[in-house]
């Protein structure tokens, strides 16, 4: 045998050495799962987002299917944004979420639609009066499917548009605890409503940032120590214009 073939003999050995030890190690467990570790910033348990995962210590974690895992946790409740699935050999499992929060509620017969700023449903509860989140008036729905992106229908998609934009900004800016409602029944006049019984005229969905931020304001602050409710014109969006109730 010349050397070319003792060296194909060698390395053909060395393959079958490393496929055997390979063989060994995966039924050994050294690549069981031990340690699965969360990355969220939200308020859900480390221990709700694994059993969401539905990876157990003990698994083999070459057997476990990325894409299965992602699919599993965004289409249960609640419906968390899966960032990334990543391996620590030999026996670490990251999972790393986005929470989803609820940030409006649109009423559709006896029930709320709750949505985050994606539009994504939540949640489908029954209507009450004492509602966290600002409630939408004005947008027809047609889709009312838990776990899908709400739709208004094709008549109603500017709306849809213009609400989607609203609530990322109202999310951004952190004033959706101070809204009671968000009137869209005209898109180019939207209204809203704040739980001191201010309304806002908001207009357009543009520059959104400096309408909103009227309502981080020390104006806005001085509106409600005059107590006496009324209109905060914000359309245009460098000047806000204040009407007390009774004028």
């Amino acid at each position: 045998m010349g050397r070319n073939g003792t060296s194909k003999g060698i390395l053909l050995f060395l393959v079958l050495l490393l496929c055997l030890t390979a063989i060994v190690l995966l039924g050994a467990g050294v690549f069981q799962v031990k340690k699965i570790t969360v990355i969220s910033g939200g308020t859900l348990s480390e221990d709700a987002i694994i059993n969401l995962s539905g990876i157990t210590r003990g698994d083999n974690i070459f057997k476990i299917s990325k894409a299965k895992v992602k699919n599993r946790m965004e289409n249960n409740p609640p419906f968390p944004v899966v960032k990334s699935i990543s391996f620590r050999l030999p026996a670490e499992v990251v999972l790393e979420v986005r929470e989803r929060v609820p940030v409006a509620v649109l009423p559709y017969l006896s029930s709320h639609i709750i949505i985050d700023r994606s539009g994504f449903i939540l949640d489908i509860v029954k209507q009450r009066d004492d509602e966290p989140c600002p409630v939408v008036e004005g947008v027809p729905l047609t889709s009312l499917t838990k776990g899908t992106l709400l739709s208004a229908g094709e008549h109603e998609s500017y709306k849809e548009k213009m609400l989607l934009r609203l609530l990322g900004e109202i999310d951004k800016w952190k004033v959706g605890g101070l809204l009671k409602g968000i009137g869209l029944e005209n898109p180019d006049d939207i209204l809203l409503t704040t739980k001191d019984g201010i309304q806002v005229q908001i207009g357009q969905a543009v520059e959104l940032d400096k309408k909103l931020g009227w309502l981080k304001s020390e104006a806005y602050q001085s509106v409600l120590k005059n107590g006496k409710g009324g209109t905060l014109d914000v359309r245009v969006p460098d000047k806000a214009v204040y009407r007390p109730k009774d004028s």
